[in-house]
């Protein structure tokens, strides 16, 4: 018999930040390559924005700190947002945030 995965604990402050776009950084917290599944935490600068583009699979977002806005709304500090898979948008942050995203597949820029 094997034995059962265990939990998986993260240094969150090892995890050096990576400029994905001009004011946008993430930390990869968690990937599994082959389901293509990540945990991201993702800091914007005020006026950061993420050009537009698809999601492959599904994305979830819980926003720690600020703001973030796309086509369809806002989502604020304490509050979640879904983008299913197919949903077409750009994100922007208009006064900078902090924000968990869980992601299910990658983007497709257009």
């Amino acid at each position: 018999m094997s034995e059962p995965p265990i939990s998986q604990y993260v240094d969150v402050g090892a995890v050096p930040w990576q400029e994905r776009y001009p004011g946008v950084h993430w930390k990869v917290l968690w990937e599994d390559p082959v389901r293509k599944a990540r945990a991201i935490l993702i800091r914007y600068e005020a006026g950061a924005t993420i050009p537009r583009h698809r999601h492959v699979g599904d994305e979830q977002i819980f926003v720690l700190e600020g703001s973030v806005s796309d086509d369809t709304g806002t989502c604020t500090a304490g509050n979640y947002a879904r983008r299913p898979p197919g949903c077409v948008h750009a994100v922007a942050s208009k006064t900078g945030a902090l924000v968990l995203a869980i992601t299910t597949g990658p983007t497709e820029p257009l």
